[in-house]
């Protein structure tokens, strides 16, 4: 009979670490499954200025001090992808590209990817003028022209946050008719140092060693126009990291994870939290939060709290 653990964690992030760490100190069962770096997207991102105990941080030195907290305490990352989470039974059926393992409760805290442009240089552009995070990088276009790419809330709260950082901030938006709230655009129209261009689609990225501006494409008339500028801040969507969930009516129809207060899912004894969850704000200090929270809902369960 194979071993049925008190909880298995999908992901190795803020979120998926902290509740490793609370779960470790009641001395339950778990596994923690990663195939990747420790940390998660902390580890991409080029400077943390809002985390509680540092001033400034790269992200991948808070990833390593995150990591850390994990070797202190003696828990281990297992390095497998998860392929399959099923509900089997009173158990849950998580299948990796090793092995199957079962567990009474299980979390989903596996993340997003974000949705990239697809043009050339985005990825060696990253962090040198270009990031998808204006609440976490945008200080660092104090004063600077930026553009902003995207047409739903997550693109316009991103441009009104630079309007009182950056000098001047473009937003481009492939149609005429913004996914997002009408008052946020007419919030952006008002302002005297923002500029909508519609209906433009990024064409190519200028700058080698950092950005140094952006072509742009008119998708009605075919019209080109180069912006020179510092920073670039694609907006265009996340992907939740949750293809691997085979339980009905457990993700949206965003593939994200809603939960309860209690950071449960529709699926007893399933849990989520992090960025996997259907918010518009993406913070480390939120994951660790639902993190303490999803594991005291477990230690609960278990009767262990």
């Amino acid at each position: 009979m194979a071993q049925i653990y008190d909880s298995i964690i999908i992901g190795a992030g803020p979120c998926g670490m902290r509740i490793a760490l609370e779960l470790k100190k009641k001395n339950a069962s778990f596994l923690l499954l990663d195939p990747g770096t420790p940390g998660g997207k902390v580890n991409v991102a080029p400077r943390v200025d809002n985390y509680p105990g540092f001033t400034k941080i790269p992200g991948p030195d808070l990833a390593f001090a995150l990591f850390e907290r994990l070797n202190q305490a003696e828990i281990e990352i297992t390095p497998e992808e998860v392929l399959e989470l099923k509900k089997e039974n009173d158990h849950f059926a998580i299948k990796t590209d090793r092995d199957t393992y079962y567990s009474k409760t299980a979390v989903i805290a596996s993340g997003t990817k974000d949705r990239k442009l697809g043009l050339e240089n985005e990825d060696k552009l990253f962090g040198h003028g270009l990031t998808y995070c204006a609440l976490c990088d945008g200080h660092f276009f104090k004063d600077q022209d930026v553009i902003v790419i995207g047409g739903g809330n997550a693109a316009l709260k991103e441009a009104i946050h630079m309007l009182h950082v950056s000098k001047k901030v473009y937003l481009i938006h492939r149609r005429n008719e913004f996914r997002g709230s009408n008052k946020l655009v007419d919030e952006l129209k008002e302002a005297p140092n923002a500029e909508i261009l519609t209906p433009y689609i990024p064409y190519r990225l200028i700058g080698e060693e950092k950005v140094e501006g952006i072509e742009i494409e008119n998708r009605e008339t075919g019209e080109r126009r180069i912006i020179k500028l510092q920073g670039i801040i694609p907006a265009v969507g996340q992907i939740p990291n949750t293809q691997f969930v085979q339980i009905e009516g457990v993700l949206n129809e965003y593939k994200t994870v809603p939960v309860n207060r209690s950071m449960e899912t529709s699926c007893p004894g399933l849990f989520a939290g992090g960025d996997v969850l259907p918010r518009d704000i993406r913070q480390i200090y939120l994951a660790e939060h639902d993190g303490i929270v999803i594991s005291k809902s477990i230690l609960t369960l278990l009767g262990k709290e």
